[in-house]
């Protein structure tokens, strides 16, 4: 089947592989997507490449086996074979449509084959999420994984290069790994590799909290208690007794005359607390306030307590 795909012998296609896990997103990546989509996707198939450029990487271990070597030294003929002749020869002698088993079967199929493994190059490293890692440019997408028959999860295939999975979460689509698996259970493949579930939640949260952390930048908090100046007991009631709204919370002072208009509870309610420490009341003795009431607090501050003595 592998031959039949027509996509180079198994070391030629293991030496670039690992030559682009190896150097991804560098002049010596041999299809990487820096040099854009198009060249991702088949550009780099058109050209000679300078092999003095091309990343180097060990192919000793594959170079070992026999099996490998043999298909090697004669793949155009076994290709050849696998990919066009026997598929002519299937649909010719099975119900005489010759040109149907050449065109259809042979060249159109090839064609699509190409095509899709060739978006693992490129939309893989340039459409989707970067679930695990956003050092590098493979993606994860459910989408582009349906286009590839389920190599669409390639942030997570660049990131733990090791484990026989592309879409690690069940409902990911990823055929290959549901029949390397059966093969195991048949005892017809053996020695899967997993990357360790917790690192793989670690990777993903990191990603998460980066993610977060991003997001958090384009939201107000309002000013810090370091940054807010520093205010005494006999400040904020001489500014209370001025006409200011004023209000202590959890040590730090709230200018509330805007809120106090809007205030769930009443405005008197608001008004009978101004220039005190309103703490216990804010926080349960009158009402458990909600964490959106905090977050719209912090927005009011104006100033922190200086002294420490509270006055009710």
């Amino acid at each position: 089947m592998g031959t039949g795909a027509f996509q180079g012998s198994v070391l030629w296609w293991s030496r670039d592989h690992r030559a682009h896990h190896r150097y991804s997103d560098t002049p010596k990546d041999p299809y990487g997507v820096d040099r854009g989509l198009f060249w991702a996707h088949m550009g780099w198939v058109l050209v000679k490449k300078d092999t003095d450029q091309l990343g180097k990487c060990d192919m000793s271990d594959l170079r070992k086996e026999k099996l490998l070597v043999w298909q090697h030294n004669y793949y155009v003929w076994l290709a050849t074979l696998f990919a066009f002749v026997i598929p002519t020869m299937i649909c010719g002698f099975g119900w005489g449509d010759w040109m149907g088993g050449f065109f259809y079967a042979g060249a159109a199929r090839h064609v699509f084959l190409m095509h899709a493994t060739f978006c693992i190059n490129s939309l893989a490293h340039w459409w989707g999420d970067a679930t695990f890692s956003d050092q590098r440019s493979p993606r994860d997408s459910f989408i582009v994984s349906l286009i590839t028959f389920g190599e669409g999860f390639h942030n997570f295939h660049h990131e733990f290069p090791y484990d026989y999975r592309n879409g690690v979460k069940l409902w990911a689509y990823d055929p290959g790994k549901w029949l390397i698996w059966a093969c195991d259970k048949l005892g017809w493949a053996y020695n899967l590799r997993r990357f360790p579930r917790n690192e793989i939640t670690k990777g993903e949260l990191q990603m998460q909290e980066k993610r977060l952390n991003q997001a958090k930048q384009t939201v107000l908090y309002g000013p810090t208690a370091e940054q807010l100046p520093a205010m005494t007991w006999q400040h904020i009631k001489s500014r209370v007794a001025e006409g200011s709204s004023l209000v202590v919370i959890n040590g730090l002072v709230h200018d509330v005359a805007e809120f106090k208009k809007i205030h769930p509870g009443g405005e008197k309610m608001i008004q009978s607390r101004l220039g005190t420490d309103a703490t216990e009341a804010f926080n349960g003795g009158v009402y458990m306030h909600a964490y959106a009431a905090n977050n719209l607090l912090s927005m009011m501050r104006v100033g922190r307590v200086a002294d420490d003595k509270k006055v009710v």
